[in-house]
């Protein structure tokens, strides 16, 4: 009795599937990089290989937004300012998709080669919590400035006036306020130095 040779079959459709996916991120990558100049009619200036996947929106005063050479906005990112808001993201960055970025009428400057996690917020402007005052009647608003080689993890959130040295990890769920000193770990609610970035391992030369 002939059976199909099923290991052929799983393999011929495995590469068919993985062929499929790789067709499907090089388009997405191409129409990522055309709608990142698309936007340059919007106001927002895209460097070379910037990219904005779809959902990403960067809405802003003309001239007040800014993609680095090789920045990426991943899918459904909001970066959102008001009026004189002015937003900076460096080359070779990226913030995966959801995140949420309030830079209102103040600045946000992201510098070069940082990583953004998933979902995390970043608010140049908030809600005060003082009372005798209602909430929604009290508003901070001061510059978050984040330096280079930074990664956030999934979910942080980074409040208004947040200064974030370069060279500077932040765990995962960690709320960043003040400054964080370079060439540290944190984490934590409020985030606090964990312990110092510890250097790349070597490879083993034998």
């Amino acid at each position: 009795m002939w059976w199909p040779p099923w290991p052929l079959l799983w393999a011929t459709a495995f590469d068919v599937g993985r062929d499929m996916a790789l067709i499907g991120y090089t388009l997405d990558a191409a129409l990522a990089r055309l709608r990142a100049l698309a936007w340059r009619a919007l106001g927002v200036r895209s460097a070379t290989h910037a990219k904005a996947h779809a959902g990403s929106r960067v809405r802003c005063a003309w001239g007040h937004g800014e993609l680095g050479a090789g920045a990426e906005l991943y899918r459904d990112v909001q970066v959102l300012c008001t009026g004189a808001g002015r937003f900076h993201l460096g080359a070779r960055s990226h913030i995966a998709p959801g995140g949420y970025l309030l830079v209102g009428a103040s600045r946000l400057h992201i510098g070069a080669g940082v990583a953004i996690g998933p979902q995390v917020a970043i608010f140049c402007e908030a809600n005060g919590a003082r009372a005798g005052v209602p909430f929604v009647e009290q508003h901070v608003s001061a510059p978050v400035h984040i330096g280079d080689n930074v990664f956030l993890g999934a979910r942080v959130t980074v409040l208004p006036g947040a200064v974030i040295e370069r060279d500077v990890v932040v765990a995962a769920h960690a709320v960043v306020r003040g400054r964080l000193a370079s060439g540290f770990v944190y984490g934590g609610v409020p985030a606090r130095a964990l312990h110092p970035l510890r250097p790349a391992e070597r490879p083993d030369p034998s």
